[in-house]
């Protein structure tokens, strides 16, 4: 957020230039893939496709509050997805959705550094329910995702499994065009076919038989921790909790995407 100046401490702090310089690396390598290939192709520069791939960027906006005090009923008048329209406009995105109860196991496991359990996995899922139902006593569904202070204070990430919160707000920005919008367990399943999507969204031209062969061999990444595995599968009650909550979130999803596989009733 700190590529607008609307409070110089931030954008002293944060400015865009440090963001860019992220990717100085990156420019290098490519600069250098483009200068092969040049040499190869006798002058001729290929196009090349770059991106990011942060898995936050969709729903993570947790420093909206600083900027802009005095919004309407605790909801923010602006996203990060208005500065990367700003930005870039014609850009394309990548989203790749998991059912968001098995996610929010993962995210449990992935980041509860002690006493990790089923039983405790359950305990936190209530206390994250009874807090995010609260808040929705006296807020708006949009102000309680992106309430700092509630999200903060779940011990469970609830919000980050309510995609087309996001997702409608990111159709307000962006053209449906501009988005893709695949499920893991899909690719998980048949990672060519999620790629051969991929190539045709970002108009890359077909996929090779070359290039798929070196996408299948690549190793599974972000994997669940040997020491993770023997907690199993959490306990039917909590998911049956948190089928019920996800539900009509699921349903609104489908609704927008025009496609039940995004309901998760077989994942």
């Amino acid at each position: 957020l700190g590529i607008i100046r609307l409070r110089d401490g931030f954008h002293d702090r944060y400015p865009v230039e440090d963001y860019l310089d992220l990717f100085d690396l990156a420019a290098h390598q490519i600069q250098g893939v483009l200068q092969s290939e040049a040499a190869k192709e006798h002058g001729k520069m290929n196009n090349i496709i770059i991106g990011e791939a942060s898995a936050s960027t969709m729903w993570d906006n947790n420093a909206w509050i600083f900027f802009y005090d005095n919004s309407t009923d605790g909801e923010p008048p602006f996203l990060i997805q208005d500065f990367i329209h700003a930005f870039q406009p014609n850009a394309k995105l990548i989203i790749m959705l998991r059912d968001p109860v098995e996610r929010l196991y993962s995210d449990y496991l992935y980041f509860a550094s002690a006493n990790k359990s089923v039983e405790d996995f359950h305990e936190k899922v209530a206390e994250s329910l009874q807090l995010f139902e609260n808040c929705m006593l006296d807020y708006s569904l949009r102000a309680c995702v992106y309430n700092n202070t509630l999200n903060n204070a779940m011990p469970v990430r609830l919000q980050v499994g309510l995609y087309v919160v996001y997702l409608l707000d990111w159709l307000t920005v962006f053209h449906k065009d501009q988005i893709l919008v695949l499920r893991l367990e899909d690719h998980a399943s048949n990672v060519k076919y999620t790629m051969h999507m991929v190539f045709q969204f970002l108009d890359l031209g077909p996929l090779s038989e070359k290039q798929e062969a070196l996408i299948t061999k690549s190793p599974a990444s972000n994997t669940r921790r040997p020491e993770d595995r023997s907690l199993g599968p959490m306990l039917p009650t909590t998911k049956a909790i948190l089928r019920d909550f996800y539900r009509p979130f699921n349903t609104k999803l489908a609704q927008v995407l025009f496609d039940d596989a995004f309901l998760w009733k077989r994942t």
